[in-house]
């Protein structure tokens, strides 16, 4: 069980690299900047805990408690509750490298605490998951901390409000990272798309539909993404002095891709650091 851990993508593991996005997003303070960019500088290993932040800087804890909640609103953190035997053991600060909205939140992402929630019944007026007990399958932390954000894009009318919708919605998002591969913050920007389109906002109103098949056996989820996808040249724009991708295998047979530069080659594990798995099976797939 992990407790009291940063955990960020793995493709940032073994080096201190900062995701560009905590630096585009406007609206944003200097300091929450400052706390997210410190965070991300350490390794899963780190113990991490609120005392362990305050210890470091020099503002007060009312501060370091706003900005901590500026990052959790905004997308970019997620404050991961554990519990063990009914008391709480501690936070996992869970970092994610895109917000999941291109505007502040305004409520808060969910935490172990509301998923665990004592909920005997389920108000038909609810949707979130906050109504799952505890002992029901356990989800991965974006899974869960994206949940809301997938259901506020849709009608009322049509958000899950039973316990079995509620968790046929959270399998589709499970299975659509799990075992699609796909990154839930680009599913996500493109669903907000679909559902702002004249044509899609009256043909597409359940996340249910991601993985139902199309009249050309196409899923849903690899027709709207495909469509979604950048091209070779979109993704070589990301890498300073690229000239061109190329396959190669590893020792076990592995077929792996790494980019030639100006300065040299980048294999895959460096590939790994600067680019979504999605850009990668773009990459492999159009080679």
């Amino acid at each position: 069980m992990k407790v009291n851990k940063i955990i960020k993508p793995k493709r940032f593991s073994r080096f201190v690299v900062v995701p560009s996005a905590i630096f585009r997003y406007k609206k944003i303070s200097a300091s929450a900047t400052g706390l997210y960019c410190w965070l991300f500088s350490h390794s899963e290993k780190q113990e991490i805990t609120f005392t362990f932040i305050q210890n470091h800087f020099k503002e007060g804890r009312k501060a370091l408690q706003n900005r901590i909640k500026d990052l959790t609103q905004m997308g970019f953190l997620v404050r991961e509750q554990v519990r063990e035997n009914g008391k709480i053991k501690g936070y996992n600060y869970i970092l994610n490298d895109e917000p999941l909205t291109k505007k502040p939140l305004t409520r808060k992402p969910l935490t172990r605490k509301e998923q665990q929630s004592n909920n005997n019944s389920i108000n038909n007026n609810i949707n979130t998951i906050s109504n799952i007990k505890a002992n029901d399958k356990k989800y991965d932390p974006l899974v869960v901390s994206s949940f809301d954000y997938f259901v506020e894009l849709f009608p009322e009318k049509n958000r899950p409000k039973t316990k079995t919708n509620i968790n046929k919605w959270l399998d589709i998002l499970d299975k659509i990272q799990r075992i699609d591969k796909y990154d839930l913050r680009e599913v996500y920007l493109k669903c907000k798309e679909l559902r702002n389109d004249p044509f899609w906002e009256t043909n597409f109103l359940s996340l249910v539909k991601l993985r139902n098949y199309n009249r050309d056996g196409i899923r849903y989820i690899d027709y709207f993404m495909y469509k979604a996808k950048p091209n070779l040249n979109d993704i070589r724009k990301k890498i300073p002095g690229a000239i061109k991708f190329y396959k190669y295998n590893d020792p076990s047979g592995k077929k792996l891709v790494g980019v030639k530069t100006i300065n040299g080659d980048i294999d895959y594990d460096m590939l790994k650091t600067i680019l979504s798995e999605s850009n990668i099976k773009t990459i492999l797939n159009e080679l």
